[in-house]
């Protein structure tokens, strides 16, 4: 409640004022950026505004959930589905705003509670939180008109680095303004804590990751993604940043009984699955294109693996180790509707959904450590698969070997990471034999392909050089010889005797050898020599013409505009040297 303020009144005018400083901090912080125009900045201001007035005039119970359902809507379809990748840069924004603001966010929330005498005030709702940027940034891009999505994305890199680094000051600041106005952090007890909002929420976060995935989005990325923003956005997995009094809002541990029982349904569950086949998705002939119409194809949906959510399992949604279940969940969705994953690797992963559950109810670690031997063994599973054919079949030998290990991970998984220490040694030999396998088939190609490697630096090399020399300023006729038809030239030598050949360097060597021909020969002895070279440049040249069929009028053309050149550096005289004119 308010402390030294009881009125209705009161709780206004501090709302009216913390509206205020927060478009003011706002400004100040997009301003001093100098990354965006005044009419853009003015924009986000809008947007902000109008979500923070969105949440605080509801007053009907429950309509909450109905307008932040409008705006998460809104944010997740944006102009369309060519923005998705606009939609997972916002979703990154806020979230890494969540991560590091998570604490002053949790407190102002806690503070428009008391404020706004709402016990339903969903925790993803804050009229100053990342939602509002986010709504503002909508709102710039849409006064900004028809931009392409690289346009976007250019505007929001200007400001996103700034956002992360001077928001959290700006929270802490409007955290401390509503403290010292009075406005009381409301206690746990009179917080919402299993409520549809935050699930709707998240849920659909995570189908707009799980949607970029099957988008043919890179995967990788889009599951990280996908995990960051939802356990950025959740604070009770992120202990670190909350108090014990700010977690008691979101829900309390279970009990270590209540756990434990939790614990038994899933050894339960895992024990049936183990009892039949594992799941091999669609890679053995199935029994219903054997005998069509013995089957529905609901029987044939129902065998495609559903990860486990909290619900299914009696636990409080809103629960940290509920919220770690539904969160795995998520994952593994998206895992599953990826279709550039192996249907073998889906059913090995599918395997270990139980035993990744426990441990992610018991070990915090999980999703916060990217180094964690679970992970990074899932991750290893992947990248034993490399080089595979995505259709693959689970009796492949590596896909039988991945099996076993994970076959063995689950039988011997008691709550230590140890075991998956284990299981990550043996994917990591299972990869060191696959790749020194990959190497011994390889070999007998290595001959050819560095025989290719040779030929293409020696067709750079040759390009460069034959570059070179048309930057000398050479006469028209003989710069379009060689960049028109002696490239071909070289090029068909290369081709048919190789880099290392004695045909290949005297075509390179006999373009020095045409320009030598050209220059004034002064000397005696440089005219001899240039009746003794001058036939057998020809007739390489002649060999080389004839070898991409160059007409026989083009030929004479060059010859005879060569000849030319020819006669005039014969007919050339010495200059007379100034020093000797001089001294006359």
């Amino acid at each position: 409640m308010l402390s030294q303020m009881s009125t209705l009144s009161d709780a206004s005018e501090i709302i009216n004022a913390c509206r205020a400083l927060f478009l003011q901090q706002l400004d100040a912080l997009l301003e001093d950026s100098g990354a965006l125009s005044a009419p853009a900045i003015q924009a986000i201001q809008r947007g902000a505004g109008a979500y923070f007035d969105e949440i605080i005039v509801s007053s009907r119970r429950g309509s909450f959930k109905e307008e932040v359902d409008g705006m998460t809507a809104s944010r997740l379809t944006l102009v369309g589905e060519d923005d998705l990748e606009l939609q997972l840069r916002l979703d990154n924004l806020s979230a890494r705003l969540f991560e590091q603001s998570g604490a002053d966010l949790w407190k102002i929330h806690l503070r428009f509670v008391t404020l706004l005498k709402r016990q339903d005030l969903a925790k993803t709702v804050n009229p100053v939180g990342p939602g509002a940027i986010a709504h503002g940034l909508d709102t710039m891009f849409g006064a900004a008109g028809a931009l392409t999505l690289d346009k976007k994305l250019d505007l929001l890199d200007r400001i996103d680095s700034r956002l992360q680094q001077d928001l959290p000051a700006v929270y802490a600041k409007i955290n401390d303004f509503l403290a010292s106005e009075g406005a009381e952090a409301a206690s746990s007890p009179i917080v919402k804590r299993a409520n549809t909002p935050d699930k709707r929420f998240v849920a659909e976060a995570a189908s707009s990751a799980a949607s970029n995935v099957a988008s043919n989005a890179v995967s990788e990325r889009t599951l990280l993604a996908l995990q960051h923003a939802l356990l950025a956005r959740l604070p009770a997995l992120a202990p670190s940043t909350l108090s014990a009094e700010d977690r008691g809002a979101v829900g309390s541990l279970m009990s270590q009984a209540t756990l434990e029982r939790v614990i038994f349904r899933l050894d339960e569950i895992d024990r049936q699955n183990s009892a039949a086949p594992v799941f091999s998705f669609d890679t053995s002939p199935r029994l219903e294109a054997l005998i069509p119409g013995l089957f529905s194809e609901e029987a044939v949906s129902a065998a495609k693996p559903k990860p486990l959510n909290a619900a299914a399992l009696g636990v409080p949604a809103m629960a940290p180790e509920g919220l770690a279940i539904d969160t795995l969940a998520m994952i593994f969705e998206a895992i599953f509707a990826d279709p550039g994953l192996p249907d073998a690797l889906k059913s090995i992963i599918s395997s270990l959904q139980i035993t990744l559950l426990k441990l992610a109810m018991q070990d915090a670690a999980f999703f916060s450590d990217a180094t964690h031997p679970a992970r990074r063994m899932i991750d290893r599973m992947s990248q034993a698969m490399l080089g595979l054919p995505a259709d693959v079949p689970a009796r492949h030998p590596l896909c039988q070997q991945l099996l076993e290990i994970a076959s063995q991970l689950r039988s011997r998984f008691t709550g230590s990471i140890g075991v998956f220490e284990v299981a990550l040694t043996q994917v990591e030999t299972l990869i060191a034999e696959h790749n020194a396998e990959i190497s011994r088939f390889a070999e007998a190609y290595l001959p050819m392909l560095e025989q290719l490697e040779r030929r293409d630096q020696a067709a750079i090399k040759s390009e460069v050089a034959l570059d070179r020399v048309l930057e000398r300023g050479l006469p028209a006729v003989i710069h379009d010889f060689l960049d028109q038809t002696w490239r071909r030239v070289l090029s068909r030598v290369l081709a048919e005797s190789g880099p290392n050949s004695t045909q290949w360097e005297a075509y390179n060597r006999v373009i020095e050898d045409l320009l030598w021909t050209f220059q004034p020969k002064l000397a005696a002895e440089d005219r001899k020599a240039l009746a003794q070279r001058l036939p057998e440049i020809l007739k390489l040249l002649k060999a080389g013409m004839e070898r991409v069929g160059l007409s026989s009028e083009a030929q004479a053309a060059f010859l005879d505009a060569s000849f030319a050149l020819q006669t005039q550096a014969l007919r050339m005289v010495p200059a007379v040297n100034s020093g000797e004119e001089s001294g006359r």
